[in-house]
């Protein structure tokens, strides 16, 4: 633990201890955090708090200092007012989802990597390899990213905690972000326990996840283009269209309120919109170029 988080486990522990539930603890391990459902806890409500009282003294100098010489509109006003309690909160929901994301993300960077880890898988198995000395050998290919992290974790399992293969193997299908990854292991599982042949099942799975893989790439690539022309048509032309209109309609009607409409669009809609197409594109794109 880093002292921050001590320091959080030490003051909000009584606290958290039952407010712990199964879902952050496996997003936790799933993500590969490193770190206790309770230690976690207590250290976002620290933060959250911490960034409430910085974002506080922050907007209660501009008050002091800066707004009475400027002038300020109403809402921006209100805003600024609440914002301390928004940046808290935000921190606070972030943090609650941030083990949950970040195995999302490993579970797409595995499925990325899987067809080409398990065309080595299916290269070894043709070589007589055995199952742990396959993941042994997986867990020394850092080209595999996450992939390699798994495998780690599985022979880890066998050479230090001295548990058999499939009883690893079946640990590492609850704990995996990856629905595939975790349907490939407990294939291997089943493909163990009957007799099956390992090297058959090796080379069909690697076929079917080379195929599935050119059929995302090229649903991604679809799915960009339409990004592209909704983004053009939303955060281009829509925003300029209403940077005309609302300025033509206060000259007509002479009511100088419409501003405040204008200000909001300019200040929060206009951010909001652009970090929204931003975040929805690296999202489909992160760990597949």
């Amino acid at each position: 633990m880093t002292p921050m988080q001590k320091i959080a486990y030490r003051w909000f522990k009584n606290f958290v201890s039952k407010r712990v539930d199964d879902n952050l603890k496996r997003s936790l391990q799933s993500a590969g955090m490193g770190i206790r459902g309770d230690v976690y806890l207590s250290w976002i409500i620290l933060l959250s708090i911490i960034g409430l009282i910085v974002t506080g003294v922050i907007v209660v100098v501009l008050f002091l200092v800066l707004f009475p010489l400027l002038d300020i509109p109403f809402i921006l006003t209100v805003l600024f007012a609440l914002l301390p309690f928004i940046v808290g909160g935000l921190i606070l929901v972030g943090g609650l989802e941030l083990p949950n994301s970040r195995a999302k993300l490993r579970g797409r960077k595995i499925d990325v990597n899987l067809p080409y880890a398990i065309n080595y898988v299916s290269a070894m198995s043709s070589a007589g390899v055995t199952p742990t000395e396959i993941f042994h050998s997986l867990s020394k290919q850092e080209i595999y990213g996450e992939i390699q992290k798994e495998a780690a974790s599985i022979y880890k399992d066998v050479s230090i905690l001295g548990k058999d293969i499939l009883s690893a193997i079946r640990e590492a299908v609850k704990l995996t972000p990856s629905e595939k990854f975790g349907e490939f292991l407990q294939g291997l599982i089943v493909t163990v326990t009957s007799g099956g042949s390992l090297k058959n099942y090796f080379v069909a799975k690697a076929k079917q996840y080379m195929t599935e893989n050119r059929q995302q790439q090229r649903q991604m690539i679809e799915n960009l283009g339409i990004m592209a022309e909704s983004y053009v048509t939303a955060a281009v032309a829509g925003i300029l269209l209403m940077f005309i209109v609302i300025p033509v309609m206060m000259i007509i009607s002479g009511d100088p309120g419409q501003l405040n409409f204008l200000y909001i669009i300019i200040f929060p809609i206009v951010p909001m919109i652009h970090a929204g197409f931003a975040y929805v594109i690296r999202s489909m794109t992160l760990g597949v170029i």
